[in-house]
Formats: structure tokens, sequence, C-alpha cells
């Protein structure tokens, strides 16, 4: 008996705490209280900074990949100049996907996939960060985009799918006004975001950061 209580308990322990992380953790709606700054831009989500990347001539620029990215493959939209923020959204992290700035929605596109494919490593759980622009996921994979119009610019949040699929649930239609700091999305199983920003923005973040949705200054316009 005892040996079977070594073998049981142990068993009972993780699924206890599988089920707590998946059914009661990644629906928490913690309160954010958002900067009263009008240059800041808001993380659009908790999570761990993967690249920081400049977009030339609607291209990024990876050193892993022979041939530059089009962002246009990334974000749906043509955008020549600017940046493009990627944070990943763990198992861990609060859900829900927040507008960076405040704005008209403009634009809001659904890009499905016929196949989702791994955009991390167990390596982001530990908090290491990696280059995912490098991963086919980064750009193969389901997505949302929402694109915020502003007098400073477009800046637009792109929900990538993780290999389960995007799961999400948007909040924002074209023509909606929203304030910084509101909620977008829920995303049921996380995944990849991305953060695209124009060419005068100045990115106040590095690769490795963890960021706060709604409430970390990732750059100033």
């Amino acid at each position: 008996m005892p040996r079977l209580s070594r073998l049981v308990l142990p068993l009972a322990a993780l699924a206890a705490a599988v089920w707590y992380v998946r059914g009661v953790r990644r629906y928490r709606d913690p309160i954010r209280i958002p900067p009263q700054d009008a240059g800041a831009v808001l993380s659009p989500a908790d999570g761990l900074v993967c690249f920081v990347r400049c977009i030339e001539g609607g291209e990024v620029r990876v050193e892993t990949l022979a041939a530059p990215l089009r962002a246009r493959d990334l974000i749906g939209a043509d955008v020549r100049e600017g940046w493009l923020v990627g944070l990943v959204n763990g198992p861990l992290d609060v859900h829900f996907a927040y507008a960076p700035v405040s704005g008209t929605a403009r634009g809001s596109q659904h890009l499905g996939s016929r196949l989702n494919l791994p955009v991390g490593g167990p390596g982001l759980l530990l908090g290491r960060p990696a280059d995912l622009l490098g991963t086919r996921g980064a750009v193969e994979n389901e997505r949302h985009v929402t694109t915020l119009t502003t007098e400073k610019g477009d800046v637009s949040v792109t929900l990538v799918a993780g290999r389960g699929g995007l799961n999400a649930t948007t909040y924002v239609r074209p023509g909606d006004e929203t304030r910084a700091g509101h909620k977008l999305a829920f995303l049921e199983e996380g995944g990849l975001i991305l953060l695209t920003l124009p060419g005068h923005a100045a990115p106040q973040v590095s690769v490795g950061d963890r960021v706060t949705g709604a409430e970390t200054v990732v750059a100033r316009i």
C-alpha cells in the first residue's frame, strides 16, 4: 500500500496542477491600471519579449533566414517602415490581449491556416527568449490582426496561433473606438503576439524582458 501511495499521490498532484492551470488560472482577469501617458504604447499582453525588429521597405530581416520576411505575410498588411515587437504569451500568463493605444479600429481580419505549427520550445517556459521569426509557424500559422488608427500613426496587434490553433475571442470590430488598456481579445491557448509600430516610434523594451499587458510601456510615439 505505501508503494502504491508513492505512485498515486504524485500523479494526483500533477493532475490537480494541470486542472488548476487549464481550468482556473488561464481565465483570471486581474485589474490593470494603464499609465496616463499620451505618448506611451502599452504592452498588448503579458509575456516574454522575443524580438524587436525594424521593418524596412516592407521587409523584416532575420539572421537565420536566407531571405527577409515580408511584413504582409506576418501581419496581413503592407507596412513599409516601422517596428515589429514580438512577445510570447505562455500558459502561466494572463491570456487577455489589450489595446496598446487609444484609437479607432480601422481593420480587423482573421487569416486562417490548414496546419498550425509550433512557434516556441521548452526554453520559453524557463524564461529563455528565442527569435521566433525564424520558425515556419510565425509566418504560416492562423492569426488575427487588429489595426488601430491614431493621429500619430497606425498600431496593429497580431495574434498568432500556436500548434493548437488560435482559439481566440475578439471584442473589437472595425469602426469601434477603443482606449489604451481596454481588452482586445482572449486567447485560450496563448501564442505569439506581434505589435507593429510606426517608424517614428521608439521601442522601450529589449529581448528577454517580461512585460505586463496594459501596464508596461513598450514604446513611445
